[in-house]
């Protein structure tokens, strides 16, 4: 059986030496945190990413995760237009399972190979700041969406207090104003601290390929420009969870973020092939101005 072990050296190392020292934020998608594929695949690729000098951050959620523990405590989710509803109790099974169990899980893990992370646990939800979202008035309904944030900035300090670069671990989690926890998108986490922090890369890992031209298409687009995305959004043929991850990869490219690359983190190497070869794996998203090379 042949494994991908990714990249060899002699390919990789202009991409090193043109991203070293440069921060390179990865949103891991929450279907991926189901079972085992994040741990056997993702982590020890971001491993490696750290070991050649990068400065990878990581972002996830969990929603499905929290799904299941809300139905086990006897809690039905209540959801609006896709986004979760929450109540203090709903507030207290994401701390718990996406801040204790996932995050310390990604943490742990990193930390057993040899690089220094940081996560929820440390207070990294400190640097992502958010104020509590108003109630949405719909016609003769009024949603009341609780314990839920919109990210307003980003605290850079917060990520390397002591002047120490480890990597940090964000649960989809932000504090308010008063200090209280507040459930935020995982997306717009990752695009915001992206921004604020002049990142090279923003990488979003799903459980898919990239983004596909048609459903026979023998792989995905190897690279499109914003306005060509948004053509494929008009036209649908990007639509549904694609669509999501496309308006925020366009959100991270207005807000200044140079790369953004939409791939699979379940196929071995997907990280590394993106990130240190010419060729890729996934989608990479540019500006206009750069056009398709």
């Amino acid at each position: 059986m042949n494994i991908d072990r990714g990249p060899g050296v002699v390919e990789a190392a202009p991409y090193i030496h043109a991203f070293r020292d440069r921060l390179v934020v990865v949103k891991i998608g929450g279907e991926l945190l189901d079972g085992g594929p994040v741990i056997e695949r993702v982590l020890p690729q971001v491993v490696v990413l750290a070991r050649c000098g990068l400065r990878p951050l990581l972002v996830h959620g969990g929603g499905k995760q929290v799904d299941e523990a809300c139905t086990e405590q006897g809690i039905v989710p209540e959801k609006h237009r896709g986004r979760r509803v929450t109540t203090p109790q709903v507030r207290d099974v994401l701390v718990e399972v996406i801040g204790r169990q996932l995050n310390g899980r990604i943490v742990a893990w990193l930390r057993e190979h040899g690089v220094q992370a940081r996560g929820f646990a440390d207070g990294v939800t400190g640097a992502v700041r958010a104020t509590r979202r108003a109630p949405t008035v719909e016609g003769d309904k009024t949603v009341d969406w609780g314990c839920v944030g919109d990210v307003t900035h980003i605290e850079p300090g917060s990520f390397a207090p002591d002047g120490e670069w480890s990597i940090p671990v964000l649960p989809s989690l932000a504090t308010g104003p008063d200090g209280e926890l507040l459930n935020v998108n995982a997306d717009a986490v990752a695009v915001r601290v992206a921004s604020d922090l002049d990142a090279a890369k923003l990488v979003l890992l799903t459980s898919v390929a990239g983004v596909l031209e048609s459903s026979t298409a023998a792989g995905p687009i190897s690279q499109v420009t914003a306005s060509k995305a948004r053509e494929l959004v008009a036209e649908g043929v990007i639509a549904g969870g694609m669509r999501a991850k496309i308006e925020e990869a366009l959100r991270a490219l207005d807000r200044g973020v140079p790369r953004v690359h939409i791939l699979s983190g379940r196929e071995p190497s997907t990280l590394l092939r993106e990130i240190f070869t010419d060729e890729g794996c996934g989608t990479l998203i540019v500006p206009d101005a750069e056009g398709m090379r």
